[in-house]
This record gives structure tokens, sequence and C-alpha cells, in this order.
């Protein structure tokens, strides 16, 4: 079974866990696209297709011929720059035999656009901070607060406001659609799910943040905690997730947990949960082969710890790497 991952990026991490799955499931190739070649990634991938950038015109029809080229019967994103358009696309690519885990378009348009899930959440009586258009703030707002980019990717483009005069001035430097978000003061957990295609959730594995670079996780722990399992397995049935997703949440109370963020694709700390025994990459290939799964919520190793470091690919003159193939450890529990 061909894989076809998107936007490859950074993301050796994910190229390297679908080689090891689909050796394990039979043989297969993982296709990777990136509008860079020099993307760090695309050397580790059996086939490394060097697409036009997601907000590229062509970019729709170039990844529609790419999977049904090289026969692919998934595709997965594996960052933020093509989401809504590959959901989009998901009937494109099913006429084609390829299976998008990607949640439908208005689902994906609402985790990318953090009002519209803030909302969204309220509505469905799921916990958040409150969150609030800059044109409509209420009179009882309590800071601090954030301003922060209503489509932001990690930390960008956001910043702390300790009073009415600091939020004005930060409304008026930004100059990209924002949202003011108040402050949670609790404790701060991610939940790495995984749902089917029906938006069933299947596993949900809390962790720890112990550190976080550019919001992303350096170091983090999986932890013993049901209650966590239950907000992210309500969450992304609540969202509709189709395939892997990341839940962010404080802890306020001991029943209470504000969610601040759905990314609707495989996390940034995603070798975390992978070690852990969240086999995310083979329980997809099953699913894209039409297998149907039963939920393992709870099933995963506690008091896994990540701690993450930097590394390199060297590039010649021609643009091209060699390097070796790095592997994960063996056994279905890598």
């Amino acid at each position: 079974m061909n894989v076809l991952l998107t936007c490859v990026g950074l993301r050796v991490d994910v190229v390297q866990a679908f080689r090891d799955a689909v050796a394990r499931a039979g043989g297969g190739l993982v296709v990777g696209t990136d509008s860079s070649r020099l993307a760090p990634a695309l050397p580790f991938c059996d086939i490394a297709v060097e697409a036009p950038r997601a907000d590229d015109p062509g970019y729709a029809d170039h990844l529609v011929a790419t999977a049904e080229a090289h026969g692919c019967a998934m595709a997965l994103p594996c960052s933020e720059w093509d989401l809504v358009l590959l959901a989009d696309l998901a009937p494109r690519l099913a006429a084609v035999g390829c299976t998008a885990f990607i949640p439908g378009p208005e689902a994906t348009r609402r985790c990318v656009d953090k009002l519209e899930m803030a909302r969204f959440l309220e509505s469905a009586g799921l916990d958040s901070p409150r969150t609030f258009d800059p044109a409509d703030l209420p009179g009882d707002l309590r800071y601090p607060v954030l301003v922060k980019m209503r489509e932001g990717r990690g930390s960008e483009g956001i910043f702390r406001c300790a009073d009415r005069a600091e939020l004005d001035f930060f409304l008026g430097y930004t100059t990209l659609p924002s949202m003011v978000q108040e402050c949670c003061t609790g404790t701060e957990f991610s939940i790495d799910v995984l749902c089917d295609l029906d938006g069933r959730c299947l596993d949900a594995i809390p962790r720890s943040m112990i550190q976080s670079k550019g919001g992303e996780q350096i170091k983090g722990t999986t932890i013993e905690d049901p209650a966590l399992v239950e907000v992210g397995r309500a969450v992304a049935e609540a969202i509709g997730l189709r395939g892997p997703g990341t839940v962010q949440c404080f802890r306020e109370a001991p029943d209470r947990h504000e969610v601040t963020d759905v990314n609707p694709r495989i996390g940034g700390a995603f070798p975390l949960p992978l070690a852990a025994g969240g086999d995310y990459p083979h329980r997809m290939l099953r699913m894209a082969a039409g297998e149907r799964l039963e939920p393992r919520l709870g099933e995963y190793r506690r008091g896994v710890t990540l701690s993450r470091f930097y590394h390199q690919v060297v590039f010649n003159e021609e643009g091209m790497a060699d390097l070796p193939r790095l592997s994960l450890a063996d056994g279905d529990d890598a």
C-alpha cells in the first residue's frame, strides 16, 4: 500500500514511521511532497516529489495527479499549509482510490480558524477560555489576555497584554486577523488522538508539557490521566476528526479542562505517542484498506518521555542528499 504525505518539510519522524508501517504491512512506498527540494524529510521518502506551493492555483491538480500516478491508497498532511485544501480535495482523491485522513471541509476550517473553534466549543458545551472578536470585547474582560492570530501556527503572532492599554497597542500593531483570548492559569496538557473515518475516537494519549519552543513540544511525558483521555475523545468526536489530531488544554480545576487548540493533523510531538504504543500509521493503513478498528482508549504506555534534539540533512551542489536510512526500534511498540 502506497502512502502520500503532503508538505513533509521537517517531518522526518512521520516519514520514517510510515516507512516502517508499510514494511510491516507487507510493503509499499512512501511518496512525499514539498515545495522545496531542500525539505529535510524528502530524502527519507521512497519517492520525493517537488510540488507547487500550497497557495499555487495548480497545487490541487498536481496533488491529485501525484496520488493517481503513484497508486497512493491514503493521503495525510504533515503541516498546516494545505489542511483546508486537502479537505476540499478529499472527494477527488477518493475518486482515484486515495483516502484523505482529514476532517470534512467545515470541520477543518473550524480547526484552522481559532476564533470559530472557540465559538464551536462553547456551543457544544465544551470548556474553553473566553475568546472574542476584537470588535466585540466585553466590559468585564479579565486580564491578562492574549492577542492571537486567528489562523496561527505555533507561537507565531501571540502577544500577552496586562491591561487595556497594552491590548489596544497590540491590536493596532498586528496586521493579521486576530482574536482576544483570556489567559489560562492552570497546567497545560496535550492529547494525541486518532479517529476513524466516521469520526469515532480510537486512541487518546495524554502527555505533559515539560518544555516547548516556538509552540512545539521539546520535552514531555505520557501520563496516567483518564480525565484527559475523555477530554480528547469528547473534543475529537464533537469536531468530527478523521485520522490523527492534537487537542491542547489547560486544567483550570479538577473537572474543568479549557481547550485552547485542536489541530487536525499528526502532532508535532508525534514520536512520543508512537513510542508509547500509539501505532497510528499502522492503524491508518488498516483503515485505508477498509478495516473497521475498535477503540483502544487508555491503552498506552505511561511514563514515556520525549526529549528532542536538532539534527540535519546535508545536500550536495546538485541538491541531492546521500544519507543512511534511519529506523525506529523494532517491534510493534516502537
